[in-house]
């Protein structure tokens, strides 16, 4: 008959194989979650990196499209460009949407300290789908959002452009209009990031 101490290392030994099989086969579904299947996601790949969000991991960059208010008042592009994944966005006291163009009227005066984190899943769309001309389904966040796409194409609106986005993609969403127009048959899915704040009296 075995000894307490025998059964014990060999209950130990079973935890430690049980959750090493566990973390393995975590990574193993996460990395095919976030591996996306597409010709648009195949463009994202560079010097053998994996698609998509994976691709983004391995590369360490990622594409970042910020959105501002013109003069006129209304959203646009402020910066569509490539960043290190290490250092995406900054907000602070004074700057609660983070740097925006130069001019811009902020319609945050404040962060509210609320926050929220929540998948978006965007259906296709359906006629009349979202342009810049009906503004169907444009909308403004109440802080600033950012907005992860972890699979397919999207197309995302603001008041006087659009701007085609591929799973890796940010969006940092700076409390301006906009919509989203998918093009595709299937759902697409977003991680969204809300920080809250304080409307401009």
């Amino acid at each position: 008959m075995p000894s307490t101490t025998h059964a014990t290392r060999t209950h130990t030994l079973g935890r430690r194989a049980m959750l090493e099989h566990t973390v393995i086969g975590g990574a193993a579904v996460a990395a095919a979650l976030l591996t996306v299947e597409s010709p648009a996601a195949a463009a994202l790949t560079q010097a053998g990196a994996d698609a998509g969000v994976a691709g983004v991991v391995t590369r360490s960059r990622m594409r970042r499209v910020t959105t501002g208010r013109n003069g006129e008042g209304q959203s646009f592009i402020a910066g569509d460009e490539t960043v290190g994944i290490a250092d995406l966005w900054r907000t602070s006291a004074d700057r609660p949407l983070g740097a925006g163009p130069a001019g811009e009227l902020p319609v945050i005066t404040r962060a509210t300290g609320g926050s929220r984190c929540f998948i978006a899943m965007l259906p296709p769309s359906t006629d009349p789908m979202p342009s810049l001309e009906n503004r169907v389904g444009f909308h403004r966040t109440g802080g600033v959002a950012y907005c992860l796409l972890l699979t397919g194409e999207v197309v995302f609106l603001v008041d006087v452009e659009e701007v085609r986005l591929t799973a890796g993609d940010l969006v940092v969403e700076r409390g301006t209009d906009h919509s989203w127009r998918n093009e595709g048959a299937e759902p697409v899915a977003l991680l969204v990031v809300v920080v809250e704040g304080e409307a401009r009296a």
